[in-house]
C-alpha cells in the first residue's frame, strides 16, 4: 500500500465542526470525536518536547489516559482505566514516571470511577492521588471551544517520590490526519480488532509551567504528537490476559523540515513474529498533506536489556527480556533514511503489559537533503524466548566492526549462532546449548572490547534461558 491524499488539506480546517477529509463523519467529526463516542476502548496520548525558558533545560513529557468498557455477560460493562504521566530530562538521560489504575475488584462495587470522559467535546479527568489530572478543550472569552487548542493540568508523583506538575496550553498547527491516509481513512486493525478508529494531530506548539522535584520553570514546546484511538470493543477482546500474541513497536518522528511521521508495526508471536496489518507509515507534510505506505524497513542497530524495575502484575517474560533500542528507518517513497538514538535508556512505564516509551534524537536524510529531528519510540515487543535471544545475539554480532585478533570474524560467529535456530526448531534445547558452548563461546572470548562485553552478556542470557526452557 502506498498512497497520498488526493487533495491537500482544506484551507479553512481550523474550525468546528470539522470532518477529517475522506473519513466517516459518524466517527471523525470534531469536536465530538475528541470526546467519548460510547466506545469500548478510548485512549488519549500526547507527547511534546519542552525547553525551560529561564533554565534552558531540555525536557520532554508524555501523558496517556485510557478507559476500557469490558462486557460481563448480561450485566452492564465494567470500566477499567489508567493514567500515565512521565517527564524526561534530555540533558542527562533520566526520567520519572507514574501510573495510577482504576480497575474493578470483584466483588467490590464501585460507586464512582476515577476517570471520566465528556461527550461532544474533549474533557478528560482522572482523580489521582496527587489531585485531579485534566486534559480539555480551551475556551474563548464567550465560553466557546477554541478549535484544536487544549489545556492540560497534570499532576502526580514519580517512582522516586518527586512531585510532578505540568500546566500547559497546546495548539495544533496542522489539521487532524487519519492513520492510513486515504486508503484506510482512519480505520485500522489493532490488537486483532478490525475496526479501530485512529487519527493524530501534529505541528504542536506549547507554553506553560513544569515542576518536577526541586525544578520549576516556564516551558515552551515546538513539536509534539496527539494520538486518538477508539474502538467498539476493548483492546483485550482478542487476546489472553498477558497479550502473548499481539505486540507492537510504534515510532513517532518530528523532522526539522516540517514532516511528522507515525511508524506502526504489529507482530503475531504465534506465527513467528510476522508483521501483521496495520503495519505502516503515515506521514504528514508541512502543509498538512498526508501520505501513507506499507513499504518501509526497520533495521535494529542495538538492543537493550530490561532492568526489570517496572513490571506489570504478570510479566510475559519470566526471567529476562530485551527490547529494540537504536534503529534505522527507511521509507523509499519519501526518500527517507534516518537513525534514531535514545535520550533515555530503558524508559519503562507501568501498564497491564510490558511497555516502554521514550524520546529519541534523529539524524539522516530525506529526498537527498540532511535532516535531523526528535521523536518517541514506544515498544511492547519483547525478545525473551530462546529463538528471540538467538536473533538478538546474531544481530548484535553482525554490527560489530570487523578486524581484531579473533580467529573468526563477527559475521562468522553470527552465522554459527544462527545455526541454533535449526536445533531449536527440533526442540533440542540441550543441543543448542552444547553448540553455543563448543562452537561460539571460544570465538566470543577472542573479540576485542567493548563488543566482547556486550555480546557476552547476551550470550550468557541465552544460555540461562536455554537451561530453564
Amino acid at each position: 500500500m502506498s498512497s497520498a491524499a488526493a487533495a491537500g488539506p482544506a484551507r479553512d480546517w481550523n474550525r468546528y465542526p470539522y470532518v477529517i477529509p475522506g473519513c466517516d463523519e459518524r466517527w471523525f467529526t470534531l469536536p465530538a470525536a475528541e470526546g467519548d463516542l460510547g466506545m469500548g476502548a478510548n485512549t488519549y496520548f500526547l507527547e511534546t518536547r519542552l525547553r525551560g525558558v529561564k533554565s534552558g533545560r531540555e525536557l520532554a513529557f508524555l501523558v496517556i489516559f485510557a478507559a476500557m468498557r469490558v462486557p460481563i455477560g448480561p450485566l452492564p460493562p465494567i470500566q477499567a482505566s489508567f493514567f500515565i504521566l512521565s517527564f524526561f530530562d534530555l540533558s542527562n538521560g533520566t526520567y520519572g514516571t507514574m501510573t495510577e489504575f482504576d480497575l474493578p475488584r470483584p466483588p467490590r462495587i464501585r460507586r464512582q470511577h476515577r476517570l471520566s470522559v465528556s461527550r461532544g467535546l474533549l474533557d478528560v479527568r482522572f482523580q489521582g492521588s496527587e489531585g485531579q489530572a485534566r486534559w480539555s478543550s480551551r475556551r474563548d472569552a464567550a465560553g466557546a471551544p477554541v478549535p484544536f487548542s487544549y489545556a492540560l493540568d497534570l499532576r502526580g508523583r514519580d517512582r522516586e517520590q518527586r512531585p510532578m506538575h505540568l500546566s500547559l496550553d497546546v495548539v495544533s498547527q496542522k489539521p487532524p490526519a487519519p492513520v492510513g491516509g486515504d486508503e484506510l481513512h482512519g480505520v485500522k486493525t489493532c490488537c486483532a480488532q478490525l475496526g479501530t478508529f485512529s487519527y493524530f494531530q501534529t505541528g504542536l506548539t506549547a507554553r506553560g509551567r513544569l515542576g518536577w522535584g526541586d525544578f520549576e520553570d516556564d516551558v515552551e514546546g515546538d513539536c509534539g504528537w496527539i494520538d486518538r484511538q477508539y474502538a467498539h470493543e476493548h483492546f483485550g477482546a482478542y487476546t489472553d490476559r498477558l497479550n502473548t500474541r499481539n505486540r507492537h513497536e510504534w515510532r513517532v518522528l518530528h523532522l526539522d523540515n516540517g514532516w511528522d511521521l507515525s511508524v506502526w508495526s504489529q507482530y503475531d508471536a504465534q506465527r513467528g513474529d510476522r508483521p501483521i496489518p496495520f503495519s505502516g507509515v503515515t506521514a504528514q507534510a508541512p502543509d498538512g498533506e498526508v501520505r501513507t505506505t506499507t513499504d518501509f524497513q526497520i533495521e535494529r542497530l542495538s538492543f537493550v536489556r530490561d532492568p526489570r524495575c517496572v513490571l506489570p502484575e504478570k510479566p510475559l517474560a519470566p526471567k529476562l527480556a530485551y527490547l529494540t533500542d537504536r534503529f534505522h528507518l527507511r521509507v523509499r517513497s519519501l526518500g527517507l533514511s534516518v537513525t534514531a538514538e535514545p535520550y533515555v535508556s530503558a524508559p519503562a512505564h507501568l501498564m497491564p503489559v510490558e511497555y516502554w516509551n521514550g524520546p529519541v534524537r534523529l539524524i539522516g536524510e530525506m529526498a537527498g537533503r540532511s535532516v535531523s529531528g526528535f521523536g518517541f519510540h514506544e515498544r511492547s515487543k519483547l525478545y525473551w524466548q530462546p529463538h528471540d535471544l538467538v536473533f538478538v545475539l546474531r544481530e548484535t554480532l553482525l554490527r560489530l566492526p570487523p578486524g581484531g585478533a579473533a580467529e573468526l570474524s563477527p559475521e562468522a560467529l553470527a552465522n554459527r549462532v544462527w545455526q541454533c535456530d535449526v536445533l531449536l526448531a527440533r526442540r533440542d534445547q540441550a543441543g543448542a546449548r552444547r553448540h553455543l558452548l563448543s562452537e561460539v563461546a571460544p570465538g566470543l572470548a577472542m573479540l576485542p572490547a567493548p563488543g566482547r562485553e556486550v555480546v557476552g552478556r547476551i550470550f550468557d542470557d541465552l544460555l540461562d534461558v536455554l537451561g530453564s526452557a
